[in-house]
């Protein structure tokens, strides 16, 4: 849904805010947060106290949770002259948010992203003070660096991406305890910094460390999820900063030292019983089988494998086809390669025959001391593995490059001949198909399944 605001409006909530602010000094706000500069569609707040839709101007305190409906986008000016966007179908809760104007390296800040997709730009108080603030999200704690950030999250998957300066994120578990306040740091963090504009950084539950991802398809960048040119005008307005800027509200804007005078509203009616809490989420089903291999001719009593036609005709796309296999791979409609780190491959399956190319006889062999790995910063790939039949042991080896789409190749000084793909929402799984020649009338001839 396209939401469009009257940015007149809005200029108008930030002027009026302003005059106020400046009239009444900057003093201490213990428990407030800030206030919601503009609201649309389906947004309301949550606290001890009430349950009710936000309004414009409206006051946010230390312990609100911000939640948007399927239309609703929130605006939020900090005390601290910082700038909070909650996008659509999204839940914030303000846990901490102590902030002193005169004394700002003393600030803590605490908030939880339940779910959805949040943009922040730090203000006085984040900036000030690093190492008290916390962004938890259901499976990964975040620290800023002086930034302008957005972050998704489900139950189990969270995604970052930074405009400028930087962020450091962490899984959840171990030392890293959501109860915790500041970053956290250590083997199992990861920085993105703003130069690094086509990378994410994504946590997903049960992971040991952050992953580094490609940002290039919108679907699954936090950016991708409706980045409005309302939003960025007003963030211009409330922080004064341009995108790529890090900075604090010039003294025209800073307004938000204290909170402008409310119309009376009706007495809110009384909240509802805590529900109880909900049971921890189940762990994450792995990622169904998306690479397949079978036997393209017929050995011995052994006949050809109808299963990849079948595939193939339900849209799967032909990796290699070789004189024994053929290989399909799911189309990979949202892999998102990472770009950079090296990964090892466990073998899942394999087949492997030793081909007289005079009399086409096919001896089988066992695949042993199998290895794949891929170093996706360079792009390339590097495997080998024993086979051995008649007697005996032959080294198979191969090397080559990654593809965009995540197809295998071996270089041209590959000893092994070697046509397969990744697959997965991470490039999580493996295949190729290999040929070898063994001396000048045998050939090795195999097929091989991976995942990491």
């Amino acid at each position: 849904m396209c939401v469009r605001f009257n940015l007149r409006v809005v200029a108008l909530a930030l002027s009026v805010a302003c005059t106020t602010a400046l009239a009444q000094g900057t003093e201490k706000m213990d428990g407030i947060v800030g206030h919601a500069v503009a609201v649309v569609g389906n947004a309301r707040i949550l606290s001890a106290r009430h349950r009710a839709p936000i309004a414009r101007d409206g006051a946010i305190s230390e312990g609100d949770t911000i939640e948007t409906g399927g239309d609703g986008y929130v605006y939020i000016a900090t005390v601290d002259h910082g700038f909070i966007s909650v996008r659509p179908d999204s839940s914030l809760t303000f846990e901490r948010f102590q902030y002193d104007a005169s004394a700002p390296k003393q600030s803590v800040i605490k908030l939880v992203l339940h779910k959805g997709t949040m943009r922040e730009i730090s203000g006085e108080g984040a900036q000030a003070a690093r190492d008290h603030y916390r962004l938890n999200t259901p499976v990964a704690a975040l620290g800023v660096r002086g930034t302008d950030f957005s972050v998704f999250t489900t139950g189990d998957t969270t995604r970052a991406d930074v405009r400028s300066g930087g962020i450091v994120m962490t899984p959840l578990g171990g030392s890293c305890l959501s109860s915790g306040n500041g970053p956290c740091e250590g083997p199992a963090a990861a920085q993105l910094f703003a130069d690094q504009r086509d990378a994410m950084l994504q946590v997903e539950r049960g992971s040991t460390r952050p992953l580094l991802l490609e940002n290039r398809l919108a679907a699954v960048s936090p950016q991708g999820v409706a980045t409005q040119k309302n939003e960025d005008n007003a963030a211009h307005s409330v922080t004064g900063q341009t995108q790529g800027d890090v900075g604090v509200a010039p003294l025209e804007l800073q307004f938000m030292n204290t909170i402008p005078a409310q119309t009376p509203q009706a007495p809110p009616a009384p909240p509802a019983p805590d529900a109880p809490a909900p049971p921890p989420a189940p762990p994450p089903k792995p990622e169904a089988q998306q690479i397949f291999w079978g036997r393209f001719a017929a050995l011995a009593s052994q006949p050809a494998d109808t299963s990849l036609d079948k595939l193939l005709k339900q849209g799967s796309e032909q990796i290699d086809i070789n004189m024994l296999f053929a290989m399909t791979r799911t189309p990979q409609t949202d892999m998102v390669m990472p770009v950079q780190g090296v990964f090892g491959f466990g073998l899942q399956s394999s087949a492997a025959y030793l081909v007289n190319a005079s009399t086409g006889a096919a001896v089988p062999g066992a695949i042993s001391n199998a290895s794949l790995t891929i170093d996706f910063g360079k792009r390339a790939f590097a495997t080998q593995l024993d086979l051995s039949a008649n007697n005996g042991t032959y080294a198979i080896k191969g090397r080559g490059a990654v593809l965009d789409d995540g197809r295998l190749t071996s270089d041209y000084g590959s000893p092994a001949s070697i046509h397969g793909a990744l697959a997965g929402k991470t490039a999580t799984q493996a295949g190729y198909l290999f040929l070898q020649s063994i001396d000048a009338k045998t050939s090795a001839i195999g097929a091989t399944q991976w995942a990491r």
